[in-house]
Order: C-alpha cells, then sequence, then structure tokens
C-alpha cells in the first residue's frame, strides 16, 4: 500500500516547471554566462556604475553611515582624497595631485583609473569657489571598485 502512494506521490510530481520558473531559470543562466567585454565598454560602464554611485553619495558627504550603506548596497569603498591622506595607494595620491595642481588652468572632471588586474578607480574632485570667482580643487570622492562588479552591472 505505502508502495503505491509512493508511486502516485512521484507520478503527481512529474517534474514539470511553470513558465514563471522556466523564465527565471534562463535569466540566471544567461546572468552567468561568460561574457567577452572590450576595454572602451569597461570604461564605459565603469563610469555609468561609478556616477550612479556618485550621485547618491554627493548628496551625503558629511553623512559616513550613510556612505558606509553605499559601500555595502554596491560592494566597493569609498574614500575621501585629500593630498595631506598618507593612507592613499600610489595612483590615488597621483590622482588627487592632478586635481590639487591644476585646478586654475584645466577642467576638472571625472576620471576612471585602473589599479591593478581586476580594480578600478573612479575619481571626482570637489570643487570648492573662493571669493574672486575661481574654483579650486582641495580633496577627490573616489570610489574603489573590481572589474567583476562592473560587468555584473552590465545588462
Amino acid at each position: 500500500m505505502r508502495i503505491l502512494f509512493f508511486c502516485l506521490f512521484l507520478i503527481s510530481c512529474g517534474g514539470s516547471l511553470s513558465s514563471e520558473q522556466r523564465k527565471k531559470m534562463r535569466e540566471n543562466m544567461e546572468a552567468k554566462s561568460i561574457k567577452k567585454i572590450s576595454e572602451a565598454e569597461l570604461t564605459e560602464a565603469g563610469f555609468a556604475y561609478s556616477r550612479s554611485i556618485m550621485k547618491a553619495a554627493e548628496k551625503h558627504l558629511d553623512d559616513r553611515p550613510f556612505l558606509d550603506s553605499l559601500e555595502k548596497k554596491y560592494g566597493v569603498e569609498i574614500i575621501f582624497m585629500t593630498p595631506s591622506n598618507s593612507e592613499l595607494r600610489n595612483v590615488e595620491r597621483q590622482v588627487i595631485d592632478a586635481y590639487t595642481s591644476g585646478a586654475n588652468t584645466v577642467d576638472l572632471t571625472d576620471n576612471l583609473q585602473k589599479m591593478g588586474k581586476d580594480s578600478l578607480l573612479y575619481t571626482k574632485p570637489i570643487l570648492t569657489e573662493q571669493k574672486d570667482g575661481s574654483l579650486i580643487c582641495s580633496r577627490a570622492l573616489g570610489v574603489r571598485l573590481t572589474k567583476k562588479q562592473v560587468i555584473l552591472s552590465i545588462k
């Protein structure tokens, strides 16, 4: 008798998937498929991903708990870069030196740099207006991220 119920149970659970379950399984397979990304696509996606993070971060520069929650949400590290910061990496130091030394002669824009084999650094200068109307950069905001995060953000 138990064997009969067991057989009926197996037959009733025929293993068929609903259309929603099939769709979700296909999406998961596509997400885990191997993608070939050119350097130009990686750079473009890196800018887009970092700018979306920066857009939220700029409104709350003095709110470290908010920035910590952004870091956790996006899996990045948000740093303040100043010339006096001794914890900066070599690439970060070069970027902040370039921002602070050329503020009056060039237009300062955001930047994306490679850091090692699998890391990227997005930086954006924080400009302050002087009494004479000129802009000066004394610090920058940086986002340390991995190439994997950028690639996964590509739709």
